[in-house]
């Protein structure tokens, strides 16, 4: 009997130690598991896709609108989006100038339109679910639909292929170098430990000077 009694109390002291541990673990995984940190994606371009200096994008229909958005780039620097303000249809808006306007934790992030024209229709998926903007940016994402000024001279001196691409990923690499001067280096959420790759959100973290100095260095055209 004796006996009995010494395991059962060396299994319950076990178990005992077995649920601190637990509960250590948990306890451990809940305060590294609040905020998941994600590294940029690599930033692509679909086929048929033209780039603006702003990262809006436009895309040709067949019957000859233009559908627009917003790139990758600017979806994975914010980290998505929670209200997406569109234009009204029959807007006309000029090249740079405001089309959308993308919000994401109070901040606000103005779209320059890559093209000048007149909004023929506006996007409801994205009226109704903002999270497409960074879902699918360049399908289910767009913002709204453009009738060209001059389609002529509409997609002149926009990026498309491969030069978009490349592109693209030196905007990424300015990004991480803009991110080094403007934050503190301690900053958690901007940069991954190896410096060189930014986390998805990461301009979120800049202060309001900042905030505004990327929107005019990644969020303008050569035009506005």
């Amino acid at each position: 009997m004796a006996a009995v009694l010494v395991i059962l109390t060396i299994v319950a002291f076990v178990a005992v130690d077995a649920m601190h541990l637990w509960l250590k673990r948990r306890s451990a995984e809940a305060v590294t598991g609040v905020a998941p940190v994600k590294a940029f994606a690599g930033v692509r371009v679909p086929r048929g896709l033209f780039l603006d200096d702003a990262h809006s994008w436009a895309r040709l229909t067949e019957s000859g609108e233009l559908n627009v958005g917003v790139d990758e780039f600017l979806t994975q620097a914010l980290g998505g989006a929670d209200r997406v303000d569109l234009p009204e249809p029959g807007t006309r808006v000029e090249r740079g100038q405001t089309l959308a306007t993308v919000w994401r934790q109070g901040r606000k992030l103005e779209v320059a339109a890559p093209v000048s024209g007149r909004v023929v229709a506006t996007n409801e998926t994205v009226a109704y679910h903002p999270e497409s903007v960074e879902a699918d940016p360049y399908g289910s994402g767009w913002l709204a639909r453009l009738w060209p000024v001059d389609h002529a001279e509409a997609l002149k001196g926009l990026r498309v292929g491969e030069r978009a691409a490349k592109w693209l990923e030196r905007e990424v690499q300015r990004f991480a170098e803009f991110l080094s001067q403007k934050t503190s280096p301690e900053l958690v959420g901007v940069m991954l430990p190896d410096g060189a790759h930014p986390v998805v959100g990461a301009a979120l973290n800049l202060d309001d000077a900042a905030w505004q100095e990327f929107q005019d260095q990644f969020a303008r055209n050569s035009q506005s």
